[in-house]
C-alpha cells in the first residue's frame, strides 16, 4: 500500500516504522513468508499502533480491517491477517489502552475508541474498507459504521450481541464490578504462571489449544491493558447507541456466532440478527469465543465467502 500515510490530523503526527518481522508460516497452508509495516499515529491522548500486511499479490480487493476486542489485541489476529494478505491488504491497530497503544493520557471510554478508529482510516487515506471485528471491536465498528456508512463495505461481526433485556444488563454489570476488581491485583509476572494463562483460558476456548506461548500472549494483553480505559470501555456496552446504531447499518453484514462461548449469550443471537437490517447468522461449532484461533480454517472459509475473497493457491510442490 503506497502511500498509506495523508497529512497528519489535528492534535496528530503520523510516524511510519517499516520493519521486515516475518510471521511463520501455518502448516495447513504453507503460504509465503509475509512482511509487515507498524505506523505509530501519535493522537493527543497516546500512541495508536497499526500493523500493516501488505497484499503479496494484490487482486484489487479493499483493503480488511480487523478490529480487536476487550482484553485482547492485535496478536490474535495474526493469523487472519497472514491468510488475507495472499491477496489483499489488511489493517490491524492496537486500540488505545491496548498492546503497544500506550501510554495514554487519560481514560477513553468506548466513543472515544470509535474517534481513534476513525483517525486510523483517515491517516491511512482509507475511503472504503471491509471489517472483521471481534466482542467489543464489533460494538466499536458498529457505531462508526452508522455514523459514516460510505467508508464501509462488508461487516463481519464475531461474537457479539446485543443485550436483549435489562434483566441482561444488570447481571453484565454485576458480573463486571468483580472482574474490575479482581483487575486491581494484576501482575505481568502472572503470565508465566502456565496453569494460571489455562484457566483463564478456559473461559474462552471450548477446547483449550494445546500452545502455552498463545495463552501466555493472550494472558499478557488482559494483563497489560489500560484498566481505567477498560472499565470506561466495558461501562458503555449498555449504552442505548449501540442497539441504535445496529439499527442503522447499511453494510450486508455476517454474524458470526459460536456455539459453546459463554461470553456472548447464544440466546441473543437471532435478536441480534433481527436487529440488523440486512444480516445473515452462521454459526461455528465446538467453539468458544475466539473462532480466528479455535477454529481457524471454518473461520476463514466464512470471512473470505463473506468477503469475497478467493483463497490464495497453494504453492506448487516440488518433486
Amino acid at each position: 500500500m503506497d502511500a498509506l500515510i495523508g497529512a497528519p490530523l489535528d492534535e496528530m503526527a503520523a510516524r511510519e516504522v517499516t520493519t521486515d518481522r516475518p510471521v511463520a508460516d501455518t502448516p495447513a497452508r504453507a503460504l509465503p513468508r509475509t512482511t509487515r509495516r507498524t505506523v505509530t499515529l501519535q493522537r493527543a491522548t497516546g500512541p495508536l499502533v497499526v500493523d500493516i500486511w501488505e497484499a503479496r499479490t494484490p487482486v484489487g480487493h479493499p483493503p480488511v480491517l480487523l478490529v480487536h476486542g476487550w482484553g485482547g489485541s492485535s496478536t490474535y489476529w495474526e493469523g487472519t491477517a497472514r491468510d488475507l494478505a495472499a491477496t489483499t491488504d489488511v489493517i490491524v491497530p492496537d486500540l488505545p489502552g491496548a498492546g503497544r497503544s500506550q501510554p495514554l493520557t487519560r481514560p477513553l471510554n468506548l466513543f472515544d475508541q470509535v474517534d481513534a478508529l476513525r483517525d486510523v482510516l483517515d491517516a491511512l487515506a482509507l475511503p472504503r474498507v471491509h471489517v472483521v471485528a471481534h466482542s467489543m471491536g464489533a460494538a466499536i465498528v458498529m457505531l462508526l459504521a452508522a455514523r459514516e456508512p460510505q467508508r464501509f463495505g462488508r461487516l463481519i461481526l464475531v461474537s457479539v450481541c446485543l443485550f436483549a433485556g435489562r434483566v441482561q444488563q444488570v447481571v453484565y454489570n454485576a458480573i463486571m464490578k468483580v472482574t474490575y476488581l479482581m483487575m486491581a491485583f494484576r501482575h505481568p509476572i502472572m503470565a508465566d504462571l502456565p496453569f494460571l494463562s489455562r484457566l483463564a483460558a478456559q473461559k474462552y476456548f471450548f477446547r483449550v489449544p494445546n500452545d502455552p506461548i498463545l495463552l501466555r500472549q493472550g494472558m499478557l494483553d488482559y494483563l497489560q491493558m489500560d484498566r481505567a480505559t477498560a472499565i470506561a470501555c466495558a461501562n458503555d456496552a449498555c449504552d442505548p447507541a449501540i442497539p441504535d446504531a445496529a439499527r442503522r447499518l447499511q453494510s450486508p453484514v455476517l454474524l458470526l456466532a459460536c456455539r459453546q462461548d459463554t461470553v456472548t449469550p447464544g440466546e441473543n443471537v437471532d435478536y441480534t440478527a433481527q436487529t440488523i437490517p440486512d444480516c445473515r447468522v452462521q454459526w461455528i461449532e465446538e467453539c468458544g469465543h475466539l473462532p480466528m484461533l479455535e477454529q481457524p480454517v471454518v473461520f476463514m472459509q466464512a470471512v473470505r465467502d463473506f468477503l469475497q475473497i478467493p483463497a490464495p493457491a497453494l504453492p506448487a510442490q516440488t518433486a
